[in-house]
């Protein structure tokens, strides 16, 4: 092949202009190529990963929405089974109780709340309570005995508003004696102390 030609130095330029395109391709085009490929795989596992913590953010709003009912049942039992003893509150509810029921404070003439025990074992006897509650480290039992004088009417509203009180109150056994108008009333129930419930 004669360079010195037309058609020697077209084929030599062609020839030339393929080695640079080729070493142009080497040297820039196939790793920006590849730098290209990698970012979009990148781009794909950042989509994957945005996908999943959106599942897990719509999941924790909905929890958070059903979280709502749940501190009202949480709130309601912290009354109906408070986390202490709480005897002054104690005393205070069943005075209240009485006094809205015609009786005063002072007909209440004996409160007795014994002190709280795991297991619901019965404070006479030793046995085990046959009354609903639930045995375990969660719910303790106390004991609590209340009498009170009035009249039967002022009675039928005494154990209305004892089981109308925030606190829950099982009660066991009624003993009314007296004449009719005038009766002592003793009243022997449970009320119960609960761990308070962790915060979700």
């Amino acid at each position: 092949m004669n360079l010195k030609s037309a058609t020697g130095t077209k084929i030599a330029g062609a020839l030339a202009l393929l080695v640079v395109a080729a070493l142009g391709w080497l040297l820039v085009l196939g790793p920006r190529t590849d730098a290209v490929a990698e970012a979009n795989e990148q781009v794909e596992i950042v989509r994957e990963q945005n996908a999943a913590l959106a599942a897990q953010l719509a999941n924790l709003q909905r929890q958070k929405a059903d979280l709502r009912p749940v501190k009202k049942v949480a709130k309601k039992l912290a009354k109906e089974f408070p986390p202490t003893a709480d005897q002054p509150g104690l005393f205070a509810e069943i005075t209240e109780a009485a006094v809205a029921a015609g009786i005063g404070a002072e007909g209440v003439t004996a409160l007795s709340p014994s002190a709280p025990t795991l297991g619901g074992a019965e404070q006479a006897t030793g046995a085990t309570s046959a009354s609903p509650v639930p045995s375990n480290d969660q719910l303790a039992r106390q004991e609590v005995s209340v009498s009170v004088q009035g009249d039967y009417g002022q009675t039928i509203r005494l154990l209305e508003n004892l089981e109308d009180m925030d606190r829950a109150y099982l009660v066991t056994a009624v003993d009314l004696t007296g004449t009719e108008g005038d009766y002592t009333t003793t009243v022997v129930g449970s009320m119960f102390v609960m761990r308070p419930v962790p915060k979700p």
